[in-house]
């Protein structure tokens, strides 16, 4: 009975967006780099701790996305249908499907952006000041910070 589960979940055709994985991986990779230029600026140096514990931190983010890819795959969840017909009809999204794996990636790709600029910010990159005062709003809802 458990292989039996175990070779039906496997056989499932796993959908994955691979758009929205490389825009996750590339705002990664972008952070990383910043976060090496901002060392850098601020004359900190490099340190292998902060550097590990990013990418680990990057490494456990991709793990949970292919988590929820998977579950995606596996429930089958729908979050357009919660959507009423005549907002799906204006926006022309009768067919579209946005499950979890859809929502976690865009979630983690705002991470992302927040901290690439951060960090742009504290190296003296000039930003429109829309994009400070929104970040500054979301660090607060959302780590409590001050």
């Amino acid at each position: 009975m458990i292989a039996t589960k175990m070779i039906e979940v496997f056989s499932h055709e796993i959908s994955v967006p691979v758009g929205g994985m490389t825009l996750v991986a590339f705002l990664m990779v972008c952070d990383i780099l910043s976060g090496v230029f901002k060392a850098i600026a601020k004359k900190r140096g490099i340190n292998s701790t902060i550097g590990t514990n990013g990418l680990i931190r990057k490494a456990g983010v991709l793990l949970a996305l292919l988590v929820f890819i998977v579950m995606d795959s596996l429930i089958e969840l729908n979050f357009v249908t919660i959507i009423p017909s005549e907002i799906l009809s204006v926006f022309k999204l009768e067919g579209a499907h946005i499950g979890l794996s859809h929502v976690m990636l865009g979630f983690f790709g705002l991470f992302e952006l927040v901290s690439l600029f951060e960090n742009l910010g504290e190296v003296g990159v000039p930003l429109p000041q829309f994009i400070m005062k929104s970040i500054e709003r979301l660090k607060i809802t959302l780590e409590g910070e001050e």
